[in-house]
């Protein structure tokens, strides 16, 4: 049986949130998306319409390229929809350097450009001029299916040079200034867009919501046209009944909303963060941040010399030491087994640990999750709620999805608790990813003459 000191318990406590918690923040949650699909200001919870029409049928066909911006990975990928299940895909990964993400519009575009330029030729396709679906994962206001103003960065970018402009126009102007190769852009959209594409290709038409949760936290679904309020369709010439909404609810708790649940740990967290008082829900359930969290509490406990028998612990004081990937090394053993824990420990140079500390890492790894999948359950159900559907699937996806061992059964769990028992939900892998689906995205366009 494991035993969890007094003074450990004291401040996971903090972290441990109980249904009528939950069911408040679910609340307000919902309220602040009826706010958003009604008005372009006021609201934490933006509601961003996606010009994007239908989600893929099946019938698509042909060759597509998909570009994929999303965190610290651009991804470019080739897909042949020729009816076979799944569809044949080639994708290359590439690394956007520190110093791109904190550059110029014009270093970050060229870098684009250049990775696509290298693609086409890698596969003989440098002529063939595809269409393109462009994935751009940060907050923009869409003006069309192919134009994306940009609002501010999250995920670690900040070039402040492309702030309010058009990004599918900043990568037609390094396209013609780098590139010897034509190719046609069909469609700009946030990565939840594409993996709701992506899930809804492969699950059916049963398949509307779609939630990443990735470094960030984000989530779209397929909305009537006539629900989005603020939105004048006919003067933006728009005539198809549903629209893809992007709820941008990772920026819910601007306006102080999880003000009472903040810890001092997730507030030092913020605080040293590239957008302060941004993002929060990124904060509190992002992978981008979590490790961060789960190292000022660790660091806490050696302070307080509960942890490592009050030894001091130098690596868990630097930024960044204690990453995401470690809560899922750790919580992907069995109860009882410490090898990762023990191999962690040695990685952070403590001299002296044992069963007691492994224990302890175990719990807080643990709790800090389980908070952060329930926020996000709290999220879906409010969109559940909203939605009024008796049979839906949701594709969930993103790296705590994929990686995390424990995250889909305790999201699901959390679901269950919060959702009324007359609504039927699944929630389904979206494996394939944002990637594929910028593609699909792209024969949907091309379907429907867009």
């Amino acid at each position: 049986m494991k035993v969890i000191p007094e003074e450990v318990e004291e401040y996971l406590s903090k972290f441990r949130l109980d249904r009528q918690q939950l069911q408040e923040i679910s609340e307000k949650v919902e309220e602040q998306m009826k706010m958003g699909l009604a008005k372009t200001k006021g609201s934490s919870i933006a509601m961003l319409p996606s010009y994007v029409p239908a989600l893929p049928d099946g019938t698509e066909r042909g060759k597509y390229v998909a570009i994929d911006l999303s965190g610290k990975n651009l991804r470019i990928m080739l897909l042949h929809l020729d009816g076979s299940d799944p569809p044949r895909s080639n994708t290359v990964n590439y690394i956007v350097a520190n110093h791109v993400m904190k550059g110029t519009g014009d270093q970050l575009f060229t870098f684009i450009v250049n990775c696509l330029q290298r693609f086409l030729q890698e596969f003989g396709l440098v002529d063939a001029n595809l269409p393109i679906g462009f994935v751009f994962s940060y907050p923009c206001e869409l003006l069309s299916i192919r134009s994306a103003r940009l609002l501010w960065w999250t995920k670690g970018f900040d070039i402040k040079d492309c702030l309010q402009k058009d990004v599918v126009a900043l990568l037609e102007e390094a396209l013609e200034m780098n590139m010897s190769t034509k190719v046609n852009i069909k469609a700009v959209m946030n990565d939840t867009v594409g993996q709701l594409a992506a899930a809804a290709h492969k699950y059916g038409p049963e398949c509307t919501i779609g939630v990443v949760i990735g470094y960030g936290c984000n989530s779209s679904y397929l909305e009537k046209t006539a629900r989005i309020t603020k939105f004048d369709a006919k003067a933006r010439g728009y005539d198809h009944e549903n629209m893809i909404v992007v709820t941008e609810w990772e920026e819910f708790g601007k306006n102080g909303e999880l003000d009472d649940i903040l810890t001092q740990f997730d507030r030092e967290v913020d605080a040293a963060s590239v957008h302060k008082g941004k993002q929060l829900i990124d904060k509190l359930c992002g992978a981008l941040y979590i490790g961060e969290v789960v190292r000022k509490v660790l660091s806490q406990l050696v302070l307080d010399r509960v942890l490592f028998e009050g030894q001091s612990c130098e690596k868990l004081d630097e930024v960044e030491s204690f990453p995401t990937k470690y809560i899922s090394e750790i919580l992907g053993e069995e109860e009882g087994v410490f090898k990762a824990a023990r191999r962690i420990c040695e990685e952070l140079e403590v001299e002296m640990h044992g069963t007691a500390d492994y224990i302890i890492l175990r719990e807080v790894c643990d709790v800090i999750s389980r908070r952060g999948a329930s926020i996000v359950a709290a999220a879906i159900a409010a969109l559940l709620r909203h939605l009024e559907l008796s049979s839906v699937k949701i594709g969930v996806g993103g790296a705590l999805i994929q990686f995390h061992p424990t995250y889909h059964q305790m999201l699901k769990e959390k679901l269950e608790e919060l959702t009324p028992i007359t609504m039927k939900f699944e929630l389904v892998p979206a494996d394939e990813g944002s990637c594929q689906g910028a593609a699909l995205i792209a024969a949907v366009a091309e379907r429907l003459k867009l």
